[in-house]
């Protein structure tokens, strides 16, 4: 199972990057004419962040997480602090009675393996939570519903990431005041 980035360690600088990366292969031919090419499915996200404020407890809880993961070794869940949950999001069926959950980046749509705090409605009316289960980002229900209900759901998601250096670092500022540098994490499939 993996380990989820401890949510009280919140105190994120607001000069966070977040990063679409495609890996595309573009050739021009004599012609002049281009080619492109990509094997990735989906883009690799990049978010580089750091903590400006974290008192003693929250440095070493820091600390203890990246050892924990050992640095880059071990990806682990992170709650990213902007992009990290849908409300009323138009579930996909990719079976009878069974959903995909998604994150929306305007039109862009990208599954999601690891959900949380889960409410599902059909046509607007809300699913009791015995109704339904919750594995790898699939909503199951309990019952096929007719075909044109509509079926949505409000989730939170956690981004599956590695550390992409194998450590971190914190400043101390003054007495029982640290920050962080800088750190990179790369999304992992």
């Amino acid at each position: 199972m993996l380990k989820k980035f401890p949510l009280e360690l919140d105190s994120f600088a607001w000069s966070s990057h977040k990063k679409m990366q495609w890996h595309t292969s573009i050739q021009t031919l004599g012609s002049g004419k281009i080619r492109t090419m990509t094997t990735q499915l989906y883009p690799t996200w990049i978010i580089e962040t750091k903590f400006n404020r974290l008192r003693p407890e929250e440095y070493k809880k820091l600390f203890g997480f990246v050892a924990m993961v050992k640095g880059a070794y071990e990806p682990f869940l992170w709650p990213d602090p902007t992009d990290n949950h849908e409300q009323n999001a138009t579930l996909a069926e990719v079976a009878p009675a069974t959903y995909q959950a998604t994150m929306r980046m305007g039109e862009y749509v990208e599954p999601v393996a690891y959900i949380d705090h889960v409410k599902v409605y059909a046509n607007g009316q809300q699913i009791q939570e015995g109704g339904y289960t919750v594995s790898d980002g699939i909503i199951t229900l309990k019952n096929v519903v007719s075909v044109g209900t509509k079926v949505t759901a409000d989730y939170r998601y956690w981004w599956k990431v590695m550390l992409k250096d194998d450590g971190i670092d914190v400043e101390d500022v003054f007495f029982n005041l640290h920050r962080s540098g800088s750190f990179t994490l790369v999304t992992v499939r």
